[in-house]
């Protein structure tokens, strides 16, 4: 495999950076819910001490390293269909999320304990810009895909509903600093499966990711790690 070269980067390099100042912008601007009725149903909880969800949020959430395929729609008021992209998503205990965006474009965005790093498809790489909105953005979804409710739950209320084995999971922000920036937060899934993520705060602006083919206890080999992580 060759080297990663870390030189200053070209054209490229700026796409995945538009595309996260992109879904940025769509949840900050987003307005507040009108006529939804998403919380019909929905029961507040708390993970640590709600026995009946107890074991659900203990199998969504993978101690190993775990993968995935997704579909990312990006839905703005100004446009009639929404922007697809798809791609994998990484997660390996003490390096991180990483995500593979490989339609339209190759690119890999890792978000870690350093930061929020950007990578094109021929190795170059630059630190995302000091914006809240992209860093906050980023680690909450880096928490949603890693299933760490013990830390979401200090920045949400958790609310939830369970049909048979299927279930959904609805996360107000507490603090409205942050719900200017992520809005509310839907997860729904099956079994101990996650299905789906939702951020955004009206049908007009939003960010749905579809979740599929999830893989956990990996084992990444180097050329792995080294590719999507660093």
């Amino acid at each position: 495999m060759n080297t990663i070269q870390r030189s200053a980067p070209r054209a490229p390099a700026a796409r995945p950076l538009a595309l996260l100042l992109a879904a940025a912008a769509v949840l900050a601007s987003a307005q507040p819910p009108v006529g939804e009725g998403a919380e019909q149903g929905f029961v507040r909880i708390e993970p640590a001490r709600d026995a009946d969800w107890r074991a659900l949020f203990a199998g969504l959430a993978s101690p190993g390293n775990r993968q995935a395929k997704f579909e990312e729609r990006r839905y703005f008021p100004f446009r009639r269909d929404p922007v697809v992209l798809s791609g994998e998503i990484r997660i390996s205990p003490g390096r991180g999320l990483s995500l593979s965006y490989l339609a339209p474009a190759r690119n890999v965005v890792i978000v870690d304990g350093k930061g929020l790093l950007l990578r094109n498809e021929v190795g170059e790489e630059r630190e995302a810009p000091p914006d809240d909105r992209i860093r906050t953005a980023a680690s909450t979804l880096a928490r949603l895909l890693q299933v760490d409710l013990a830390a979401l739950g200090q920045d949400f209320e958790i609310h939830g509903r369970r049909e048979g084995s299927t279930w959904s999971l609805l996360l107000r922000p507490r603090q409205e600093a942050l719900a200017g920036i992520v809005g509310r937060i839907g997860l729904a899934g099956e079994g101990t499966a996650m299905r789906r993520i939702t951020m955004g705060r009206s049908a007009a602006q939003r960010i749905e990711i579809e979740i599929t083919d999830a893989r956990d206890g990996l084992l990444f080999t180097a050329d792995t790690l080294r590719q999507f992580f660093r």
